[in-house]
């Protein structure tokens, strides 16, 4: 994918460099941040929301983006939450990060027809139905989706505009080789092993299995069962 992040092979990451990502879920960022954990620099992820909940209050109150983790963790993902009655993009704040923090960030993508399917596939389940509600003020699916897609363009738009290369990695998750991402952070290319997809999305089968199992089952299923079996039922590569 043409993008930015020309990080040489032999760069190595300083030890206080930050890490942030910057682009939106269902694009890699339990990947990217089992990456970064295998490679021993410490990364959270989402932290059930509360990461992006202590960000929104951090900003609010005029403290450190990201204190209260700053200090425990080198890279950060899934900056965001989605409640059927709030949310907040923390990783469209890349500019106060940048402020506070310097760092190195990465804008994860993929081609937006795959997200928007991916984002939306799950257009019966009230809760993702009220969430949208809240955000965007309908549920209708189609609007939903375009609405979904100026976003998208428009992050996409100010990420390349603000930030300059040397600081960007432009990942696409469909096509790029992991060697980048190994370059851009500074470890060597042998670590592009510790780079698998987490939580791909179903096939049409893999949509039909999910749709059937009820939510508990699935929340009482341990990583060791529903990770493999995801990859299993995972949408096919062209």
């Amino acid at each position: 994918m043409s993008g930015s992040g020309g990080a040489s092979p032999d760069r190595t990451g300083e030890p206080g460099e930050f890490f942030f990502q910057i682009g939106f879920k269902r694009c890699g960022t339990t990947a990217i941040a089992a990456f970064f954990n295998r490679c021993g620099i410490p990364c959270v992820h989402d932290d059930r929301g509360r990461l992006a909940r202590r960000m929104r209050d951090n900003l609010a109150a005029g403290r450190r983006p990201l204190e209260g983790y700053d200090r425990r963790y080198r890279a950060f993902a899934n900056m965001d939450f989605q409640s059927p009655s709030d949310h907040f993009d923390g990783f469209k704040h890349f500019e106060a990060l940048r402020r506070a923090y310097g760092g190195r960030f990465i804008l994860n993508t993929r081609p937006v027809d795959n997200w928007i399917r991916s984002v939306t596939r799950r257009a019966g389940r009230r809760r993702l139905r009220t969430a949208w509600i809240a955000r965007f003020g309908t549920d209708d699916p189609e609007r939903v989706a375009a609405l979904w897609r100026a976003e998208w363009e428009a992050h996409h738009r100010r990420v390349r505009e603000s930030l300059p290369p040397d600081i960007l990695l432009v990942f696409d998750i469909e096509s790029d080789p992991p060697e980048r991402l190994c370059d851009f952070v500074g470890v060597p290319r042998s670590r592009a092993r510790f780079y698998t997809l987490e939580n791909p999305s179903p096939g049409p089968f893999g949509e039909a299995l999910d749709a059937c199992l009820p939510v508990p089952v699935k929340r009482l299923a341990p990583g060791w069962i529903k990770y493999p079996v995801k990859r299993l039922l995972r949408k096919r590569r062209r």
